[in-house]
């Protein structure tokens, strides 16, 4: 047996940090620690390299694939009940990992299908229907007109509903790259890890200024993934497949609700 950490163990430690950050994003006012969202940052790089495993040793990808894709669209509902009935002020819920995921996978296979010269153009349409989506959403988001009826808004909510876009699931294209990079280098620890390196300095650099580190532009901090990364045996455990699927959306909708009342 290999020692190391066990695919389930390494999920449990993105849960924990997950749980972290996002008792500090709802309960910050209570005086939650900050932190708490610096430890959060090893969960969406966990969580991500663990979508390059799934896709990489499941036995049906396509029925992985909705699955993530499902629960982008039940994490999309559960937002939108949150922000309507269950948040102060200006605040908003956006938490939704699952389009990441989705998109990431659906990278994975464009470059499955590169790899044959027989499905090399299915790999250009997996590639580039994605980018023309997000640039649809990101024209539809730029019409002023749009948004000035009641149908434009509803259309544009039921698009971005069913449709994870690049530059506006959770953590951007940066993060689709990442779970990308991942699958590429499966197997190769110090590339896996360069890769993390590389998208934590971008967005250490571009994301709010070497200044602000440890205020609002810690999503750096998420270098500290690297740690369980590097300890993953390659073994794959306990199987808690349905516990995250269950439990990501179920925790944020229940910390939202709580903070609501909290504040009222």
């Amino acid at each position: 047996m290999n020692k190391g950490l066990t695919g389930f163990q390494l999920k449990v430690i993105g849960v924990v940090s997950m749980v972290l950050d996002h008792l500090a994003e709802f309960f910050l006012f209570l005086g939650v620690p900050m932190w708490f969202h610096w430890i959060g940052r090893m969960a969406a790089p966990i969580f991500l390299f663990e979508s390059s495993e799934g896709f990489i040793h499941t036995s049906n990808r396509k029925r992985y694939m909705f699955r993530l894709l499902a629960g982008f669209w039940l994490m999309g509902i559960i937002n939108m009940i949150l922000n309507e009935f269950f948040t102060v002020g200006s605040s908003i819920v956006i938490n939704n990992i699952f389009g990441t995921l989705f998109l990431g996978t659906v990278y994975m296979q464009a470059c499955e299908y590169f790899k044959q010269r027989k499905t090399f153009v299915k790999g250009l349409i997996w590639f580039f229907v994605p980018i023309l989506l997000n640039v649809l959403s990101m024209m539809l988001l730029s019409n002023d007109s749009l948004f000035s009826s009641r149908f434009g808004m509803l259309f544009f909510r039921g698009f971005t509903l069913l449709v994870p876009t690049l530059m506006m699931t959770e953590g951007g294209i940066l993060f689709v790259a990442l779970a990308v990079l991942f699958y590429l280098f499966h197997g190769k620890k110090m590339l896996q890890v360069a890769a993390l390196v590389a998208v934590a300095i971008i967005t250490l650099v571009f994301g709010g200024g070497v200044q602000h580190a440890f205020t609002f532009n810690y999503q750096w901090m998420m270098l500290l993934s690297a740690i369980p990364i590097i300890l993953y045996s390659g073994e794959k455990g306990k199987s808690m497949r349905n516990f995250f699927y269950i439990f990501y959306p179920a925790h944020i909708a229940l910390f939202a609700i709580i903070s609501f009342f909290l504040q009222r």
